[in-house]
């Protein structure tokens, strides 16, 4: 039964993943809707600024 396990154990990693991924996504949410990130009106404007960062 080493599979189960191991399986188990997998699973839990997964679910530890899934969890700070959402955590992670909240916080973004927060972040936009307090006016704390820089948005972007189209793509090229989002590669623009990334190629000016230095």
């Amino acid at each position: 039964m080493a599979g189960a396990k191991e399986k188990a154990i997998i699973q839990d990693a997964n679910e530890a993943s899934l969890q700070e991924f959402k955590a992670g996504l909240q916080r973004s949410i927060e972040q936009a809707d307090a006016g704390l990130v820089k948005t972007f009106k189209t793509k090229e404007e989002f590669v623009n600024h990334l190629k000016n960062l230095e």
